[in-house]
């Protein structure tokens, strides 16, 4: 591939390794394919993980890390360039992200506060509402009582 030439980041394998590249001081070809496989379920190749590395290399995005005592490679860090390239990708995924969060997110029917994950769900007059803590779903049928009088 020219180095010339934009690099694509198509697939959620590419995506993850400048994640997991942000995420970390120093990073391994090992770590990645370790977490690919833990944290997506998904098995790689090695070769097509060091391949990507390789060519983040080359343009200059990441540098290898050499330990001076044994002259190996102890991995990979993002350069200044590397960290601009990542968050320009990751501004362009910024609305796909959001979009799958919003899709996720539950609003407290007492309060309104916006709820991602444990959250309290109560069925109410035959309805499943979402309340952020017990306190919010008492409060809220409490409401609904005084209405009633």
């Amino acid at each position: 591939m020219n180095e010339k030439e934009p690099l694509e980041i198509k697939n959620l394998t590419k995506f993850y390794i400048l994640v997991l590249l942000k995420s970390k001081e120093l990073i391994s070809g090992y770590y990645i394919l370790k977490r690919l496989e833990s944290d997506l379920g998904k098995t790689s190749s090695p070769t097509y993980v060091y391949d990507f590395l390789k060519n983040l290399k080359n343009r200059g995005y990441v540098k290898e890390v050499i330990d001076p005592k044994s002259n190996r490679k102890k991995g990979f860090s993002i350069t200044p360039s590397g960290e601009k390239f990542i968050n320009r990708i990751f501004s362009r995924f910024n609305n796909l992200i959001e979009a799958a969060i919003e899709s996720k997110l539950k609003v407290c029917a007492s309060c309104g506060v916006r709820l991602y994950d444990n959250y309290y769900t109560e069925t109410i007059e035959g309805k499943e509402m979402h309340f952020c803590c017990k306190h919010c779903a008492k409060a809220y049928k409490d409401n609904l009582k005084s209405q009633e009088l």
